[in-house]
């Protein structure tokens, strides 16, 4: 791409017919709503695939993006990489972790199930789910009969091969405790990189997959202890919002827990959930009494 091309392409703006192409995509096929003013994050993330792809036009660009082509040339997974969030941290919301830890898994280990399974939905670049697997880890250590499996799943597969890599900036777990820290990451020996991998003992105990929250889950009814689908929800229309949390509902144990963000709020779509501390909802069982928390 020579300096004019390059010029023609970064004064591309997309018109509110392009637009509502993305907006009737991202709907349909992801359950998310692009609001109007949205369109100036749209235009400028998508400008970067035009500058890829050496279209210089947006209808050429979402013509080939939607095309059979686009989609096995991985065009199209490019795009819903763009135009998905993936902020997440280490411990970010630590108050669930801490009623993971001190409320969900001693109760667990009481009783005879043999593994705990618990799902991170909209897992990003991994953070939540190895803060999980330290979490499980740490409580095996002093409960050794308690066994877990991690399942971690995200529409976007470049966010899912980074989670799988586990490479981080080391600015990202700098505010953890040092013992953790120890024991859990491996620094890079180039000083210069600053960056740290998870130890692969975590790394074994997740399991990584691409999964569209809209579509149909591969998890059994009634299979999994607790779900986390945190500042995810946020960014579905109402219609789809509630159909995802049935689905996720339905894949939790009867007293098993589902956790949201903790701006958010899910009571109202189904009642077979209870909420029991903050942005924490448990599937709600006749079997199940009422002082469970």
């Amino acid at each position: 791409m020579d300096y004019s091309e390059a010029i023609n392409v970064y004064s591309q703006q997309l018109s509110e017919t392009e637009f509502a192409r993305v907006q009737e995509f991202m709907l349909k096929n992801l359950g998310v709503k692009l609001s109007p003013i949205k369109i100036v994050m749209v235009n400028s993330r998508l400008i970067k695939r035009l500058k890829a792809t050496g279209i210089y036009n947006f209808k050429d660009y979402l013509d080939y993006a939607f095309s059979p082509e686009g989609k096995r040339d991985g065009e199209l997974e490019r795009f819903i990489d763009e135009l998905t969030t993936h902020k997440t941290e280490f411990f970010r919301e630590p108050e669930h972790f801490n009623f993971l830890n001190g409320t969900i898994l001693p109760r667990f280990a009481e009783g005879k199930n043999s593994f705990f399974k618990i799902w991170s939905a909209g897992c990003s670049t991994g953070e939540e789910a190895y803060t999980m697997a330290i979490v499980l880890n740490e409580f095996k250590l002093t409960n050794p009969n308690f066994n877990f499996t991690i399942f971690a799943t995200d529409v976007s597969n470049a966010v899912v091969m980074k989670a799988v890599r586990a490479i981080y900036s080391f600015n990202s777990i700098n505010e953890l405790d040092q013992n953790l820290l120890k024991k859990y990451f491996l620094t890079s020996r180039d000083e210069r990189e600053k960056k740290v991998r998870v130890v692969k003992q975590l790394r074994d105990q997740v399991h990584f997959s691409i999964q569209n929250l809209v579509e149909n889950y591969s998890f059994q009814n009634n299979s999994l202890d607790a779900v986390f689908c945190r500042n995810t929800l946020i960014y579905f229309e109402d219609n789809s919002k509630k159909q995802v949390v049935h689905k996720l509902i339905e894949k939790i144990k009867p007293g098993g827990y589902l956790f949201v963000g903790l701006s958010e709020t899910i009571s109202q779509y189904s009642t077979q959930i209870k909420q029991v501390s903050p942005s924490v909802y448990i599937k709600v069982d006749t079997a199940v009494p009422e002082n469970i928390i």
